[in-house]
């Protein structure tokens, strides 16, 4: 009786079909890496995105944070809980490239794309994939190297950053 059970399972482990990526025109990740030029009291950098066909540069921590509100804003993940307020959100995104996501890179080849082009180039750089916001806040992990660590709130997420900026600095 064990034995056929056991048999049973064998089989049906053997029938198992492997997975295939499913890709349609709705799949969107939030996944940035973000590189330092400039490790200093004003640390300065660029964005990167799977779906960005370039760096969105930025400069200082509040810069950062903007410009990767807007990217999470315009790839419509993770979807926010709450409407930021603001006096004039859209004028102060016109003419900048991060006034839409035209041109950006949805098709399933994206990855493939973003891999063969992103280069750090020994810059120091995180890995930050933000899976919620809410609470007027953003929640997610962000990974240094081999350090990994959960933020609960963007001001957790500027305090990890801080301090990987200021080792950085240090390592000089």
């Amino acid at each position: 009786m064990l034995k056929n059970k056991v048999d049973k399972r064998k089989k049906s482990a053997s029938e198992i079909h492997p997975l295939h990526p499913v890709y349609n025109r709705t799949w969107r990740t939030s996944v940035l890496i973000v590189t330092f030029r400039k490790c200093d009291l004003v640390p300065e950098g660029e964005i990167f995105n799977i779906h960005i066909p370039h760096g969105i540069s930025f400069y200082g921590l509040g810069d950062l944070m903007m410009k990767m509100d807007r990217i999470y804003d315009l790839l419509d993940y993770p979807q926010a809980e709450l409407q930021t307020r603001c006096w004039n959100d859209v004028e102060h995104w016109k003419g900048t490239p991060l006034e839409s996501d035209a041109g950006w890179n949805y098709s399933e080849d994206a990855a493939q794309q973003f891999h063969d082009k992103i280069a750090t180039g020994g810059s120091p750089s995180v890995y930050v994939e933000t899976r919620f916001r809410r609470y007027g806040s953003w929640q997610g992990i962000l990974q240094a190297g081999k350090k990994k660590a959960s933020y609960r709130s963007a001001l957790e997420f500027l305090h990890y950053l801080t301090e990987y900026i200021s080792d950085k600095k240090t390592e000089k």
